[in-house]
């Protein structure tokens, strides 16, 4: 008996090494062969198309990933014996299993199937810019259970896949990256309102990066209140994250501008 396990055990053993190493030089393939030759298309593509393809092809990847490590255990159960006997059975009520699974693994499951669906429709892709909830960042990775957002100050959110395909998502750069930046800026009501206007076009005509191959909106008095009047400035910018700058310069060039001018002395501020 000795002389018969000990020819099996070291086979089985033989078995196991061959596994793992198929399963590493298949890993390293799928991470390095297949994400160099994904690449070099990807750079061949326009540059509209690669933010789409790049997002797919990464879910891809990590799937393809995952289905070989569950082929690579299922083999290893298969290699012994005396596991051999419990994987076939662990297979034989694979329906009760499954059901146990994911009713244990149901938002895992939901997540997953979220993400293939976002891979395949494209709601967000990366390095677009989104707003979702509360929070608004750029999509940094699509993974197969979680999206990773890196916002303007430099934290990363992570929302889970299912909540993206359940709840609103504003894609500030799906269709065209440029923006608007707009500003309020509140006057006395005997201000004359052409004068005002003058001073805050001026103002807005002489923002860094604003776009000059689009016309840029009027001043306009965007409300009229018992504090004042209330005058929107607003400006064309190249992309989302040139919004928050370009706010904060055209605040405080009105203020200074309208400063200067006498305008607000007898109100004392600008409006948020």
């Amino acid at each position: 008996m000795i002389l018969l396990s000990q020819p099996i055990a070291s086979a089985a053993t033989e078995r196991v090494g061959a596994i793992l190493l198929v399963c590493a030089v298949a890993l390293w393939s799928i991470r390095v062969l297949v994400g160099r030759i994904g690449r070099r298309v990807v750079d061949r593509l326009e540059i509209a198309d690669r933010a789409m393809v790049t997002t797919r092809y990464r879910l891809l990847i990590r799937i393809a990933q995952a289905l070989v490590v569950f082929i690579a255990v299922v083999a290893l159960l298969y290699s012994y014996p005396a596991t051999r006997a419990a994987a076939s059975a662990v297979l034989a009520s694979s329906a009760v299993i499954g059901l146990a699974v994911g009713f244990a693994a149901r938002s895992t499951l939901a997540n997953f199937v979220a993400g293939v669906m976002i891979a395949i429709n494209q709601p967000l892709r990366l390095g677009d810019r989104v707003a979702v909830g509360d929070a608004e960042g750029t999509v940094e990775d699509v993974g197969l259970t979680y999206t990773r957002l890196r916002t303007a100050d430099n934290r990363r959110v992570l929302i889970p896949n299912e909540d993206l395909t359940g709840s609103r998502v504003v894609n500030l750069t799906l269709v065209d990256p440029v923006s608007l930046a707009q500003v309020r800026v509140m006057a006395p009501l005997t201000v004359d309102a052409a004068g005002v206007r003058e001073i805050l076009s001026a103002a807005a005509a002489e923002l860094p990066g604003m776009l000059t191959d689009r016309p840029q909106p009027p001043v306009t008095i965007a409300d009229l209140t018992a504090a004042g009047a209330v005058f929107s400035v607003s400006v064309w910018v190249a992309d989302p994250a040139a919004v928050a700058p370009a706010q904060a310069w055209l605040r405080e060039q009105a203020q200074r501008r309208l400063n200067d001018a006498g305008v607000l002395a007898d109100l004392g501020g600008v409006a948020p």
